[in-house]
């Protein structure tokens, strides 16, 4: 069984026997075969039921496809059979492990199999991948099923007070004294162009129905940012590292010339990592448009691409950790033995 190094090719890393990747390819092919699914049923109307009844409609086929999603071993069973390759693959390796004694030894190997890819991504990195598509398939019904003519269908007390809190931390034109959380300004940009025609000025845009839709939208989008850069880290944390991440990591640092590469890097990464998260957390018409056109939905994709950065940042600023953690540990060992 070929172990591979840390530091590969990309050629090595397009050839690699990892059955962590195969699985996750399996997955993601899983998951976009639903994905798809939801993007074209999700938001079919019933003619004889009205707005709501259509939104709690799609809502309960929006679940059942997230409980597709949650299975795709199942789903990789079903079409590739009990004796499909990966399955038998991953017999050997759990034979190769039952084989050795030693519970010590045989927990190392373990580690280091996992860490070499050499299993199936386990129970957490597979509901990250879950999730990440749930989100997007929750992203399509909120906009075709919880919208309609650019209000919500459906405004419980407790969507208001979500509404609410975003307002009490947003900052509008003329400068506010304090400053807050969100903003909310037409400064030129596209989307803000397409709503100033349609609304006038902030005050009215904010004032309508549409507003609270795309206040509460934005409050969604706040909440779910952490647990979105969580699943993603989770599931790009192995990848990352065969695919070269190694070559940059702080945590590798063995020379003066690797140091100061590492701290332009730093400054690459927290540039993406502080535009996307001001981005994301503080500008409120950044996705505006997809709930208004859904050819809109999807040109917005391309700023989502912003996440990836964010978690390559993030594995990245890791590395750092660990590499002043093991400087100060060697520091206070030398103290300790002079």
């Amino acid at each position: 069984m070929k172990i591979s190094s840390d530091n590969e090719s990309i050629q090595e890393w397009m050839t690699s026997d990892r059955l962590y990747e195969e699985y996750l390819f399996y997955y993601l092919l899983i998951c976009l075969f639903w994905f798809f699914v939801g993007l074209f049923s999700i938001g079919i109307r019933i003619p004889v039921f009205n707005d709501i009844q259509n939104l709690i409609l799609n809502s309960v086929w929006f679940l059942l496809l997230c409980v597709a999603l949650s299975v795709p071993k199942f789903w990789y069973r079903l079409i590739k059979g009990k004796n499909a390759h990966l399955f038998q693959a991953t017999a050997k390796v759990y034979e190769t492990l039952d084989s050795i004694e030693d519970i010590e030894q045989r927990e190392q190997v373990y580690k280091q199999i996992a860490s070499n890819g050499k299993l199936s991504p386990n129970r957490l990195e597979t509901l990250s991948l879950v999730f990440l598509f749930a989100f997007i398939l929750f992203d399509i019904l909120y906009t075709r099923c919880w919208i309609r003519d650019l209000s919500l269908v459906w405004q419980p007390d407790w969507v208001n007070m979500c509404i609410g809190w975003v307002h009490n931390n947003l900052s509008m034109p003329p400068i506010s004294e304090d400053r807050q959380i969100f903003n909310l300004w037409f400064n030129g940009g596209h989307s803000d162009t397409v709503l100033q025609e349609l609304f006038g000025d902030e005050w009215a845009f904010l004032a309508s129905p549409f507003g609270d839709a795309a206040m509460f939208y934005h409050f969604i989008r706040v909440m779910m940012f952490v647990p979105i850069l969580a699943a993603l880290s989770i599931v790009l944390w192995k990848p990352l590292k065969w695919l070269g991440m190694q070559q940059i990591d702080p945590r590798n640092i063995h020379s003066a010339m690797f140091f100061l590469r590492s701290c332009a890097w730093s400054l690459i990464f927290g540039f993406f990592m502080a535009i996307g998260t001001l981005g994301f957390v503080t500008k409120t018409t950044w996705f505006t448009l997809g709930l208004i056109d859904q050819e809109a939905w999807f040109g917005n994709l391309y700023i989502n691409g912003l996440y990836i950065f964010i978690a390559f940042g993030i594995r990245f600023f890791y590395g750092w950790l660990v590499f002043w953690k093991s400087v100060f540990l060697k520091l206070v060992n030398k103290a300790s033995y002079n």
